[in-house]
């Protein structure tokens, strides 16, 4: 009989995509050296002016982001013009979002566990599952090295529904994969605001 399968969700169980993507859309959209010191005109501004500044990056914050984050999808508390926009950021800044955002408290260091447990004991085998293509794998990529990820398997899917065709026991954050559950397999929910009524094994 082969063994089940243990499928560990990156985004969110392993990797705090959520804290790295504040730091960057403030960087792009509210910091914004081009975008704080500017007049009516959009002409650049050489002179300091402090208050000035501090009261346009209230004003921005204000109109751009609306935390905390208590639905899974970032465009209600991230302003962008349209989908199109929101998703050709994620492209743009594959690397600063997705390859130089940080591990959760011995993420990998679990996880790692996890595998080498499943396979020392023979019970389980264990996939690491990634929703993004294109930059933000390749990016992603960088991540796992950088944060000491033993994983030996990886599979990028387009979808959070997708995870389960991998695996019959998913650890993940995701409302949809929760939703998405087959009968028979078992969901682990690690617990967010924009998950708490999201049902799980």
């Amino acid at each position: 009989m082969a063994n089940k399968t243990l499928g560990i969700s990156l985004d969110g169980v392993l990797r705090d995509i959520h804290s790295q993507f504040d730091i960057i859309y403030r960087k792009f959209f509210i910091n914004n050296d081009s975008l704080v010191k500017a007049d009516d005109n959009f002409s650049y501004l050489v002179s300091e002016q402090t208050d000035t500044n501090e009261e346009r990056i209230k004003e921005l914050i204000t109109a751009k982001i609306n935390l905390p984050v208590t639905t899974y999808d970032l465009m209600n508390h991230y302003h962008f013009d349209s989908k199109e926009d929101f998703d050709n950021f994620f492209q743009t800044y594959a690397f600063e979002v997705f390859g130089m955002a940080s591990q959760f408290p011995r993420a990998f260091d679990s996880a790692n566990r996890l595998q080498a447990f499943g396979k020392g004991t023979d019970l389980f085998d264990t996939v690491l599952l990634v929703k993004g293509k294109d930059k933000i794998a390749q990016s992603t990529y960088h991540f796992l090295g950088k944060s000491g990820c033993k994983i030996e398997n990886v599979r990028h899917v387009d979808t959070d529904a997708e995870k389960w065709n991998y695996c019959d026991v998913l650890i993940d954050d995701s409302p949809e994969s929760f939703e998405n559950k087959p009968d028979g397999k078992i969901s682990i929910k690690i617990s967010k605001e924009y998950n708490a009524y999201s049902t799980a094994d």
